[in-house]
């Protein structure tokens, strides 16, 4: 038998190992996270920044997290499809059916 809890918890040590300076653990049951990713300055020096929050389900790994994004700075609309649609192709690859918020993109908070 699966020891679920005890495999999120680890993977949870690891998110916070390798993202020690954008990771935060919002609940641990069920567990729910974000991280925030910040792209380098462009141009204009402007960055663009996406904080994506992730929630385990009961059996996660067997089954898919849910996944949003939580808030964004200086993303346009298409570069937020783009970034839920590489997010779902990544659970399809891994074998998983995607679960998700009701209706993802219109949930994301937008920070402009």
């Amino acid at each position: 038998m699966t020891d679920y809890g005890k495999e999120q918890r680890n993977e949870l040590e690891a998110l916070e190992a390798i993202y020690p300076d954008s990771f935060t653990v919002l609940s641990e049951n069920p567990p729910n996270f974000t991280i925030t990713v910040t792209s380098e300055a462009g141009e204009n020096d402007e960055t663009v920044q996406t904080t994506l929050k992730f929630t385990y389900s009961e059996k996660y790994p067997d089954e898919a997290p849910l996944y949003e994004i939580f808030t964004q700075l200086n993303l346009e609309d298409n570069n937020v499809a783009d970034i839920l649609k590489l997010l779902a192709l990544q659970v399809i690859k891994k074998g998983k059916i995607p679960k998700s918020f009701e209706n993802r993109e219109t949930s994301a908070k937008t920070e402009r």
